[in-house]
Formats: structure tokens, sequence, C-alpha cells
């Protein structure tokens, strides 16, 4: 029960600081793209992509509704739009409606649709996806689910979920699940920290302290104390940086010729942290994007 134990208190510990930030974010207006910017006439090509076929566009405008970030709130539109892109298999949007189900937001609470669902995105390899249902296999405690779980974080880890990451570190560092593994925790906590996740900071300093009471781990240890100096300056905006990513998302899409009145679906399996065209370096969804923002700015 021990390792269960240990295990618990991670994810609790993991997910507190994330939940927080979501829940003083509700009722802020700071998050949005469209707050200052006029983001009409890419929502506008959005929604004609969507009922051409794309399921990301569909996706898209579902957050663009249910936030009522550039177009106006509106439950049913939003859960229309979203249903469009779960019938094109959209990972990103499987995924969403797996994340409403599951909550009861916009639609009524559903948990064994939400839990197929889930499995569907995790098929479709969406790293947000396979972030959640790790999740919910670590807090199952059972012992036999555990390998399951590392390797869903493994593979969003592959696909640079900064949550995953930051969870498969902590199960390396605390050698829970895994076997502990301090330089490797250490390589994932500096990725974090030289992509702009200042919340590992913590993390790293911990396991450099670890680590340097080995002599073996010097060189390492020199390493990772000039990472923990280092400050990370963004330069642009996130709001204008937003915006122009909604943009090239629209071009995007329309450069493909798929989503005309002709089309019959999507092959574009969503739009990652490196597609978008940012200068990132992990895809930042805590649990499930569930904004224009949280997609455009690296959050999927």
């Amino acid at each position: 029960m021990k390792v269960f134990l240990s295990t618990s208190l991670l994810v609790i510990g993991l997910l507190a600081l994330p939940v927080k930030a979501i829940a003083q974010n509700t009722d802020s207006q700071a998050d949005r793209v469209c707050m200052d910017t006029d983001c009409s006439k890419e929502l506008r090509r959005l929604i004609r992509l969507a009922r051409g076929g794309s399921g990301d566009a569909a996706a898209f405008v579902a957050m663009a509704y249910a936030t009522g970030d550039g177009l106006e709130q509106n439950t049913e539109q939003a859960i229309r739009y979203l249903r469009m892109g779960v019938r094109q298999r959209n990972p990103m949007a499987v995924n969403l409606m797996s994340d409403w189900l599951r909550n009861g937001f916009m639609v009524e609470q559903d948990l064994t649709e939400a839990a197929r669902l889930l499995e569907q995105a995790v098929k479709l390899n969406y790293a947000p996806a396979q972030y959640n249902k790790a999740l919910q296999l670590l807090q199952s405690e059972d012992p036999e689910q555990l390998p399951e779980a590392v390797n869903l974080l493994e593979q969003a880890t592959s696909q640079k979920l900064s949550s995953a990451m930051l969870l498969l570190a902590q199960l390396k560092q605390h050698g829970v699940g895994v076997e502990q593994d301090l330089p490797g925790a250490a390589e994932l906590y500096k990725r974090l920290v030289l992509s702009g996740q200042h919340n590992a900071k913590p993390y790293l300093h911990e396991v450099t302290s670890q680590l340097a009471a080995d002599s073996e781990h010097s060189a390492l240890v020199a390493e990772l104390r000039e990472v923990e100096n280092i400050e990370i300056i963004r330069v642009s905006g996130q709001q204008f940086q937003t915006s122009n990513m909604l943009e090239g998302l629209v071009k995007r899409l329309s450069a493909t010729g798929q989503f005309d009145t002709r089309s019959v679906g999507s092959r574009i399996r969503g739009v990652s942290c490196e597609q978008s065209g940012s200068n990132c370096a992990s895809i930042r969804p805590e649990r499930g994007a569930s904004s224009l923002n949280e997609v455009l700015s690296g959050g999927q």
C-alpha cells in the first residue's frame, strides 16, 4: 500500500496548482484570444471549414462557442460543432467531448460514454488523452495498471506534453511505479524549465541537490545549476502570438483543399505545438485544452 499512497500523493500534489489556476481564470477575461482582437474573420472561416469536414476546425469552433471567446456563447452550437468533430474522429474533439461528458459541462454527465471516448482518443495517439488516462490508472491504486500508466505518460512525453513530462519526472525521481532514475528525472525537469515551465524549477532544484550527493554526477549537476539560473524571456505578448496562430491555423486548413462542400472528411490529426508555428518546446494542456488560448499557445 505504501507505493500507492505515494502515487496518490504525487498525483494530488501535481494537480493542485493547475486546478487552482483554472479556477482563478474562470472569472477572468485575461486568457481570451479575441478580447481585444477581432477574430470574427478567422472564426467565420473556421465555421466554413468545420462544415466542410475539418475536425480540427469543428473543435475550435466548439470551444469558441462554449467559452464565448470570439463568438457569442451558445451551448447548442458548441455541442453541435463538437459532435461534428467527434464524427470525424478528430482526436482533439473526441478528447474534449470526453471531458465535457465526464464533468457534465455543456452536456449531461455520462461517465460511461466519457470513458469510451477517452479510450478512442488514446487510440488516436492524442497526448492529452494519454495523460488523462494515465492519471485515472494511477489513481485506481491497482498495481497491475501501473505499467500501462507509465507507458501512456512516456507516449505523451514523447509528444512534449508538459503535464505528462512533469508527472513522469516525479515518478522517476521518487521511484514510484518505475525504477528510480534521478538523471532521467533531471533531464525532464530541465526540458520543462527551458521551455518556460517555471513550476518545474523547484523540482529541478530538488533533484539537483539529490544528484549532488554523488560525485559521479558532478558534471550533470553543474549543467543543471546553469539551467536553474537561466531566465526565460518571452518577447511577444501571448495574445498577439495566439491571434497570429489562429490566422495561421485557418490558412493551413484552407491550403489542404480537403474541406470544401465536397469534402467527406479530414485526415488532419490535430494541431500540435510544433505545427502551430510558435517557437515552443512543449504542449501545455494541464488537464486537456478547453479554450482557444490553451490550444493556440501550445495548449493543444
